[in-house]
């Protein structure tokens, strides 16, 4: 009887061990938020605020969200309200709004000589990838105690197309 356990037990914990590059989107996607040791690296795509590749999908040069995200406002709600910061103001959800955003757009730097005498802004371009080489990590181990790291190891990496919208 225990043996049927410990090999239960076993194969319950194989389970990502058995995910790999060659299984598809949806079931890494799937077994990644089911599984608190699991998660994504390079990911990152910028629709005016940085989004998951996951969330959006590819409208002629645009990048457009396959969902609604919140939009913000500052407000003034008093120190003693639970969500406030130290001023008294709180950020309130005052809608949600589909994000899209140029995947070519212009950014600029601030270049400085002398000391951060003599400042000027310098503008370049930022050509965001349109395939994105993700990385599947798990941890290895948690932070514990005052270690404030976690060890993660890469299982695989694997290309992602961001899809054309539908």
């Amino acid at each position: 009887m225990k043996k049927i356990i410990a090999l239960a037990a076993a194969l319950l914990s194989v389970s990502t061990f058995a995910l790999s590059a060659n299984d598809s989107w949806d079931t890494i996607k799937s077994e990644v938020s089911a599984d608190w040791d699991l998660s994504f690296a390079g990911t990152t795509v910028f629709v005016g605020r940085p989004v998951s590749a996951f969330d959006v999908c590819l409208d002629g040069d645009q990048f457009v969200t396959t969902r609604e995200f919140p939009i913000y406002e500052i407000v003034k709600v008093g120190k003693s309200h639970p969500e406030a910061d130290e001023d008294g103001y709180a950020s309130v959800i005052v809608g949600y709004e589909i994000l899209s955003f140029p995947t070519t757009y212009t950014s600029y730097k601030e270049v400085c000589r002398n000391d951060d005498k003599n400042c000027k802004r310098v503008p370049y371009t930022v050509n965001q990838d349109l395939t994105k080489n993700v990385s599947v990590k798990e941890v290895v181990r948690r932070n514990v105690g005052s270690n404030d790291r976690t060890i993660e190891k890469t299982l695989f990496k694997k290309e992602y197309v961001i899809p054309a919208c539908n």
